[in-house]
């Protein structure tokens, strides 16, 4: 029996977004189909809305379809792009006090990248329904980015969904927004809440893995139809972008004051972020021995020579490093009961 409805999610991970998009070119390789027409809800945070709003925004020539594949998708991590993004100025690098009272880099590459994949279209134009995370630092509560405008919601003091005119560019500039690494985003809104601007950072520093937002949006969203949906009707999709493995000793950290954990802090936050939710999936929603999985968590591990746990290596050795480790994942999925999945 297949599963009613089907949601994908995307983790946040910077360059290391690259062993997403692998994923997510063997996927459309082994089903022969895009990704949009095999789920319902696609959920991003970081470079995981990138490649969410990437794989559903309609090719200008054809809108029934999709502007790219995954396989061209990871040519951004891959590429030219990949190092445009995390670009530093030769003489700035040389300035490693800066870095402590300024973000790591300008805004200015990664926003001529996603200019030139997203361009200007509108998030409610995505072939199907997206759903991209972001905080704002002024309002200080998640703003979601959707692309059902009758799901708008701002007015409430918890949170805000946000999807009449803004663009898929500005979704994913503010959900890659990584405090430290790039300046905050500034949205034009007309809310009275505002100063004109929602003040949008990183999703990840609440949900850097949004698979369980992503499935609470789904079932409230039903429910608010008056439709009644059951967990057990959910197929869930979970695509990581590898799971950190360096070390640190208390005799390292128990000195540490603010300078010594801003590097560390944030990708430790990241990875506790993506952990905790995929751990507690993996319990809510367990292999049953009458039906095909429910849950396909693809991860791997950093392990030493496998990839760099930091978001913005792009050298060329730790991008073969991660491509090796998204070969690996790939090589060790039993994908029979997947892909038939996928193609009901």
């Amino acid at each position: 029996m297949p599963y009613k409805y089907k949601i994908l999610s995307i983790d946040g991970g910077g360059i290391r977004g690259l062993i997403s998009a692998k994923i997510l070119a063997k996927i459309e390789e082994l089903t022969g189909n895009r990704i949009f027409q095999m789920f319902d809800l696609i959920a991003g945070t970081s470079s995981g809305s990138l490649l969410a709003a990437g794989l559903t925004k309609p090719n200008p020539n054809n809108p029934q379809e999709p502007a790219y594949t995954a396989e061209q998708l990871v040519d951004i991590f891959r590429g030219q792009d990949g190092r445009d993004i995390f670009y530093e100025p030769f003489l700035e690098r040389l300035n490693k006090v800066d870095d402590i009272i300024r973000p790591k880099y300008s805004s200015k590459g990664r926003d001529e990248v996603l200019t030139k994949y997203l361009g200007d279209t509108h998030i409610e134009e995505a072939l199907t329904e997206l759903f991209i995370t972001s905080y704002d630092i002024t309002l200080r509560l998640p703003v979601f980015f959707t692309s059902k405008p009758s799901k708008e919601e701002q007015k409430s003091r918890s949170f805000r969904k946000i999807c009449t005119d803004f663009k898929m560019k500005q979704a994913t500039m503010a959900s890659s927004a990584a405090p430290t690494y790039f300046e905050p985003y500034q949205v034009p809104t007309n809310h009275p809440d505002t100063n004109g601007f929602y003040v949008l950072v990183d999703g990840g520093v609440f949900a850097n893995n949004p698979a369980s937002l992503a499935i609470m949006e789904l079932i409230i969203d039903k429910k608010k139809v008056g439709e009644k949906i059951d967990l057990d009707e959910i197929l869930v999709v979970s695509v990581g972008t590898g799971s950190l493995t360096r070390r640190f000793s208390y005799e390292q950290a128990k000195n540490w004051g603010l300078l010594k954990w801003l590097e560390p802090l944030l990708n430790i936050t990241l990875d506790g972020s993506s952990e905790s939710v995929a751990v507690q999936l993996d319990q809510l929603l367990p292999k049953a021995q009458d039906k095909p999985p429910q849950y396909y968590r693809f991860q791997g591990f950093l392990d030493k020579g496998k990839g760099n746990d930091n978001i913005d290596v792009t050298d060329l050795q730790n991008i073969k490093n991660l491509e090796d480790l998204a070969n690996d994942i790939i090589r060790k999925q039993e994908w029979d009961h997947l892909r038939q999945q996928l193609l009901r």
